[in-house]
């Protein structure tokens, strides 16, 4: 029986195959698959031996293959150059770092040493304005203060003996450390006038210094100041007055004590008009006492009608013909001795 195309023939590997035409086609077929598989193997291979771990992807059977290719990058090779500079960098950009933090530290203590100097110019501003402020308020008490302690000058007795007046209260001031000529002795007057023109009538600054506030006739014991002028200084300084009833003659010493009697020591003596004394010789007097007045010598001179010399720093008084008279300066003068004595003033004993 003839072979049938679609029988199945028996073969040994390797035969050829030569039975029908069907079995020729399908022995073709299968060589060049074989083939193409063959080159495909052998593409692979070449490819992994040249590219290292490149993949090859067959995608479809039959069809022509797909390749994926994955390429393993080069390493990087570091030279010692490239270190060195990427050293130099890094300590630039620490360094550059650093002096940023020292800037901003600098301006930071920058800013709090310019608040801490406003702060104390702030204080010491303040401070300022209140000194200023209660040197202000002290000089307005001081000036309200002394406007309320002057006194108004309402009558001059004579060169050391004022009646002065505050607020309704009149009180008879006794200059201190200084002494001038009573009434109706030599240059009453004179020193009278010269102290009625440096004080009359105005407001003046009385001011205690003496050892006693009072004397012993109820007077305030006062320097007596007006514009800052001290008036007993004056007088003593013009001849009008001398320094007396300090701590040279038992009346202890007073705190311008020093001035006046430098003062005194320096001044000239005033022109001395006696209006009630006679200077005829011969002439008789209410005491007495007769002869030339005043007498030779006498530095003092009371009037001759009152001659008896009262010295209160002794309570001593000295009539004409006594040891001591010519020398001493009275505070007072009395007709007679009894007058002396009845005012408290026992006789000299020479």
């Amino acid at each position: 029986m003839a072979d049938s195309p679609d029988r199945a023939v028996a073969i040994t590997y390797g035969e050829p195959i030569t039975r029908g035409s069907g079995s020729t086609m399908r022995s073709r077929r299968t060589k060049g698959l074989v083939t193409l598989a063959a080159l495909v193997a052998l593409a692979a291979i070449g490819g992994t031996a040249a590219r290292g771990a490149d993949e090859i992807t067959l995608a479809g059977a039959g069809t022509a293959p797909v390749v994926t290719a994955t390429g393993t990058p080069e390493p990087v090779v570091t030279t010692d150059a490239d270190a060195t500079r990427r050293a130099a960098e890094a300590k630039a950009v620490a360094a550059k770092a650093a002096a940023d933090q020292a800037a901003a530290a600098k301006k930071a203590a920058d800013t709090k040493a310019a608040a801490a100097r406003a702060a104390a110019e702030k204080v010491a501003a303040e401070k300022v304005a209140a000194e200023k402020a209660a040197r202000a308020k002290a000089a307005g008490e001081t000036k309200a203060k002394a406007a309320a302690a002057l006194w108004t000058v309402t009558k001059v007795v004579d060169g050391d003996t004022i009646w002065a007046s505050r607020a309704g209260d009149s009180r008879k001031i006794r200059f201190i450390g200084i002494d001038t000529p009573e009434t109706g002795q030599c240059g009453f007057t004179e020193a009278r006038n010269a102290l009625r023109a440096i004080i009359g009538g105005q407001r003046v600054t009385l001011t205690a210094g003496a050892r006693d506030d009072v004397d012993r006739y109820g007077r305030l014991l006062r320097y007596v100041d007006v514009n800052g002028v001290d008036a007993g200084l004056r007088l003593v300084k013009q001849g009008y007055a001398v320094a007396r009833y300090d701590s040279r003659d038992g009346y202890g010493s007073h705190t311008r004590e020093g001035a006046y009697v430098r003062a005194d020591a320096a001044s000239p003596k005033a022109a001395c008009a006696d209006l009630g004394a006679g200077t005829s010789s011969g002439s008789t007097g209410a005491s007495g006492f007769t002869g030339s007045w005043p007498l030779a010598g006498d530095r003092y001179p009371c009037p001759q009608s009152r001659p008896v010399k009262g010295n209160e720093s002794s309570m001593i008084a000295h009539e004409p013909g006594d040891r001591y008279y010519t020398v001493t300066k009275p505070e007072q003068c009395f007709a007679t001795m009894d007058d002396a004595e009845a005012a408290g003033f026992r006789p000299a004993k020479v």
